[in-house]
C-alpha cells in the first residue's frame, strides 16, 4: 500500500483487541442506544451492537459526550463479562464478546478516522482523547483473567471453522497481549499501551500538521515541469510561487523540474517533515515498545510483533530481505550506471548520481530508451475519469455495481458510495481524495464498521491526497489510486462473517497488502485504462504508447525495490534491539548506504516523517513479502485472462471474500490450487534493469 498503508488504523484492533477493524455506521443509531442484540443472554448481560452516526459527533463536545457515553458501557460491558455465571458458551458468552468487541470496534474505528480527516483541530484532538480512552478499555479486556479462563473452557469440539478460528485466534491475543503475566506486570502493561497510544498520536499528529514550502521568485524556475502544474502554480501578490511538500506538488517537481539545486532543496524540506519534533517522540515509542516486549517474554519487539504473522520471527524476515537484495543487485547496478550516463549528459565531469536527481534522470532514461514521456501520458489521466473507470473496473469484472449514497459526511470534498450485489448491500465508503489542512497525508484505507452477518454492513474510508477533478494525474497515481481501492474492496468482500476477528481484512498483516498489489497490474491493461485514459480533446491513450511504457515499466524496479528494502530493514532495525543509546539519524543512515546507490542527505531525518514507524513499527518488509504473494497470484489470471470474470469470481470467493477464516497460505492454496511460490517475483526482479 504506499506508504501507508491501511493499515495504520488496523493496528489498536490487531494489537490490543485481538481482531480485525470494525467501522462506523451512517445507518446505525446514537452510541449508547441498543441497535441489535446478540441473543437472549447476551441482551441480559446489557451487551448489544452499538455505533454511532457521524451527524451525532459533528463537534468536540459531542464527539466526548458520545465517547464518554460509550467508554461508560463498554465498562459496564466488562464487568458483565468477568463476571458470568455458569459455563460459557458459544450462544450466550462468545456471542456476547462478539457484540462488545465491534462496539468497541465502532467506536476506536471513528474516533480514529475523524482524528485524521476532520477539518476542525478541535474535533480531532477530541477524537484522539477518544481513542486513548479506549486504549485503556481494551487493555481491560485483554488483560482479564476472567474473561480469558471463561473463553478458554468453552466448547468449541463441535464448532462450525469460523468459530473454531475465532476461538483460536481470540485465545492467542489473549496471550500474546499478556493476560498470563501477575497481577502488577498487568498493570504494567496496562500502563505501557497507554502510553504507546498516546506517544504514537503524538508522532502522527507531527507528520500530518508538517507541510512545508520551496518559495521561489520566479517561474522560470518551473522549466521542466507541465504547464498544467506550472497554471496551477502562479506567483502570490509577494510573487512568490510556494511548492509545497504534499505529493501533487512534490511529485512531479522531483520527476520534471530541470534544476537539480532546486530539486535538491525540495527533496530536503520532504526528508525533514516532522523533524526535529519527531526524534525525540520516535525515541519514547521504541522505548516504550522495547519494555511491553520485555514484560511479554520477548528479547525485542519485533520479536513480539512477529510472531503471528507468516514469517513468524524477525530472522526469517531478514532471511527473505536478504534474499531479495541478492536479487536486486544487479539490477540497481545496471540502472545506476545508465543513470550516471544520463547525467553527464548534463554534467560531464560528474562522479555520482545524487538521490534527489533519481526521478528526473530516470525520466530522462525511460524518455530515450523507450520513447515516453511523462508528461505526454500526463495528459491522458485527470482525476474524475480516472476514479471512473477504476469504479467501472471493479464493476466488470466482479459484477457488482457502484450507486452514490446520500448521507452525512465530514467535508465537502468526500464522496459516500454503496457497493452492491445484485440486490444485496455489500458495504459503503467514503472517498476523501484530495489534500487539506490537518489531512492524513498518505493514502490508506480506514475501516469504520466491519460488517457482521445480520448486524451490520462493512463501511470504510479511502484516504488519499490526489489533484482535484479534471486536473491530471501522473500514471504512478492511478496505479496508487488502483492499489488503494483493492484494499477497499478486500474490505467489503471480507465483511460477510458473524464473529469480529474473522471478518474484514482479518488475514496475516504479511498478506494485507497482496490483494491490493496484485489489483495494480490492471492499470497496465489496455481492455482496461483505454475506457478512461484520454486527453482533453477525447483521443484515447494509444495502444502503442501503453506498450512502450510496459516495456518502460521495470526501468527502475532494481533502485526503487532496494529502497523498499531499505525501509523495511529500517523498521526492522529500529525495533529488533534494545534501543537505549540508539543514534537513530546514524543506524538510519548506515542502513540506507548499505541497500541504495546514492549516499543519504546530510540534512535528512526522513525516519522522522515515516509513519510506518508507528503504525506498522517493525513489519515495513510486509509490503515486500505480500507483493512476492501478489505477483504469484496474478499468474493465473495471466493465464486464464485479465478480464476473465469467472476466474476474478473464483478470487472473490476464495481470497477476499474469506476474510480471516483461514490462514493466508491456505487462502492463496485454494486459488491457486498449490502452494505459494515466490518464484515469479523472483524472476520478475531479476530482469529488472535490463
Amino acid at each position: 500500500m504506499n506508504q501507508f498503508q491501511i493499515i495504520f488504523a488496523l493496528l489498536i484492533s490487531l494489537v490490543l483487541l485481538g481482531c480485525e477493524p470494525s467501522d462506523q455506521a451512517s445507518d446505525s443509531p446514537v452510541v449508547g442506544q441498543a441497535a441489535k442484540h446478540a441473543g437472549e443472554s447476551a441482551q441480559q448481560l446489557g451487551l448489544d451492537y452499538r455505533s454511532v452516526d457521524l451527524a451525532e459527533v459533528h463537534t468536540s463536545e459531542s464527539m466526548q459526550a458520545a465517547c464518554d457515553t460509550e467508554v461508560a458501557a463498554l465498562n459496564l460491558g466488562l464487568q458483565a463479562l468477568a463476571q458470568f455465571e455458569g459455563e460459557p458458551g458459544i450462544d450466550d458468552f462468545l456471542e456476547s464478546i462478539n457484540a462488545w468487541q465491534v462496539s468497541h470496534s465502532n467506536m476506536t474505528n471513528t474516533a480514529q478516522v475523524l482524528a485524521v480527516v476532520h477539518p476542525e483541530a478541535v474535533l480531532r484532538d477530541a477524537a484522539d482523547n477518544c481513542e486513548q480512552s479506549l486504549t485503556q478499555v481494551a487493555s481491560d479486556f485483554n488483560l482479564s483473567r476472567p474473561i480469558y479462563d471463561r473463553v478458554a473452557r468453552v466448547d468449541i469440539s463441535s464448532a462450525d471453522a469460523d468459530t473454531r478460528r475465532s476461538v483460536e485466534r481470540m485465545l492467542l491475543s489473549f496471550r500474546l497481549a499478556g493476560v498470563s503475566q501477575d497481577e502488577a506486570t498487568r498493570e504494567r502493561i496496562k500502563e505501557l499501551n497507554q502510553e504507546i497510544t498516546v506517544v504514537g498520536q503524538e508522532f502522527d499528529k507531527n507528520i500530518r500538521d508538517s507541510v512545508l514550502y520551496l518559495e521561489l521568485n520566479s517561474p522560470d524556475m518551473l522549466a521542466g515541469l507541465p504547464q498544467d502544474y506550472i497554471d496551477g502554480h502562479q506567483p502570490n501578490e509577494d510573487g512568490v510561487i510556494r511548492i509545497s511538500t504534499q505529493y501533487p506538488d512534490l511529485f512531479p517537481f522531483m520527476t520534471d523540474a530541470e534544476d537539480h539545486d532546486l530539486r535538491r532543496q525540495m527533496s530536503v524540506l520532504s526528508s525533514t517533515r516532522a523533524y526535529p519534533e519527531n526524534k525525540a517522540v520516535l525515541e519514547k515509542l521504541l522505548s516504550l515498545r522495547h519494555e511491553l516486549a520485555g514484560l511479554l517474554g520477548f528479547d525485542n519487539y519485533a520479536e513480539l510483533i512477529t510472531v503471528d504473522k507468516m514469517s513468524g520471527t524477525p530472522q526469517r524476515v531478514k532471511g527473505f530481505l536478504q534474499e531479495l537484495t541478492e536479487y536486486t543487485q544487479a539490477a540497481q547496478d545496471r540502472e545506476y550506471e545508465l543513470l550516471l550516463a544520463e547525467l553527464r549528459k548534463e554534467q560531464p565531469d560528474a562522479e555520482r548520481v545524487e538521490s534527489w536527481q533519481f526521478g528526473y534522470l530516470k525520466e530522462k532514461v525511460v524518455t530515450d530508451r523507450f520513447n515516453v514521456d511523462s508528461k505526454e501520458v500526463r495528459q491522458y489521466f485527470n482525476y474524475n475519469s480516472s476514479r471512473e473507470g477504476i469504479l467501472r473496473l471493479v464493476q466488470d469484472l466482479f459484477n457488482v455495481q457502484f450507486k452514490p449514497w446520500e448521507t452525512e459526511t465530514w467535508h465537502e470534498d468526500v464522496e459516500p458510495y454503496e457497493l452492491w450485489d445484485g440486490d444485496q448491500l455489500i458495504g459503503r465508503f467514503y472517498l476523501d481524495m484530495h489534500p487539506r489542512d490537518g489531512k492524513f497525508q498518505h493514502a490508506a484505507v480506514f475501516p469504520m464498521r466491519n460488517g457482521i452477518t445480520g448486524e451490520q454492513t462493512p463501511l470504510a474510508s479511502l484516504l488519499c491526497n490526489f489533484p482535484r477533478d479534471d486536473e491530471l494525474m501522473q500514471h504512478s497515481q492511478v496505479v496508487t489510486f488502483l492499489h488503494e481501492f483493492g484494499h477497499l474492496i478486500h474490505y467489503l468482500f471480507a465483511g460477510q462473517h458473524h464473529w469480529a476477528n474473522v471478518s474484514g481484512i482479518a488475514t496475516e498483516w504479511d498478506f494485507v497488502e497482496a490483494p491490493s498489489q496484485m489489483l495494480q497490474e490492471w492499470v497496465w491493461d489496455y481492455d482496461t485504462i483505454s475506457q478512461f485514459a484520454k486527453n482533453a480533446d477525447g483521443e484515447v491513450l494509444s495502444r502503442s504508447l501503453l506498450q512502450r511504457m510496459i516495456a518502460a515499466r521495470d526501468f527502475g524496479l532494481g533502485i526503487n525495490t532496494r529502497a523498499q528494502l531499505s525501509y523495511a530493514a529500517t523498521s526492522m532495525g529500529l525495533y529488533d534491539r534494545n534501543p537505549e543509546g540508539l543514534d537513530i539519524k546514524s543506524f538510519v543512515d548506515d542502513i540506507y548506504r548499505q541497500y541504495r546507490p546514492f549516499q543519504p542527505l546530510e540534512e535528512s531525518h526522513f525516519y522522522a516523517s515515516f509513519g510506518h514507524l508507528n503504525g506498522y513499527s517493525a513489519i515495513y518488509y510486509t509490503y515486500q513479502w505480500s507483493l512476492a504473494i501478489a505477483t504469484d497470484m496474478f499468474t493465473r489470471f495471466e493465464e486464464e485472462g485479465l478480464r476473465n470474470v469467472e476466474t476474478a469470481g473464483e478470487y472473490r470467493d476464495q481470497v477476499l471474500g474469506q476474510g480471516g477464516a483461514k490462514p493466508a497460505a491456505e487462502l492463496v492454496s485454494d486459488f491457486l490450487g498449490r502452494e505459494i511460490s515466490f518464484k515469479p517475483y523472483a524472476d520478475r526482479l531479476n530482469r529488472a534493469g535490463l
